[in-house]
């Protein structure tokens, strides 16, 4: 899984990726983001985690951790 950049300078993910860390359809995903109900976190790292950010996204009945490096790489992952 990686991260990506969108031409305004947010990240974007795969969201067959993202349901599948998140253990629900993609379907599931999409009715759910249309109806604003999944939320995503970005924090920088700072200190020794600096270079590297925390993204938590959160689904109705689900939800990821990712900590990605500066390039957008995945280094660790945990559902929560």
């Amino acid at each position: 899984m990686r991260l990506d950049l969108d031409p305004r300078g947010s990240w974007l993910v795969d969201p067959r990726d993202l349901a599948a860390r998140l253990g629900i359809s993609v379907a599931y995903l999409k009715r759910q983001m249309s109806r604003g109900l999944v939320t995503s976190r970005l924090d920088p790292g700072r200190e020794e985690d600096e270079g590297r950010s925390r993204i938590t996204i959160r689904a109705a009945i689900a939800a990821w951790e990712g900590i990605f490096d500066r390039d957008g790489h995945l280094i660790s992952e945990r559902r929560l």
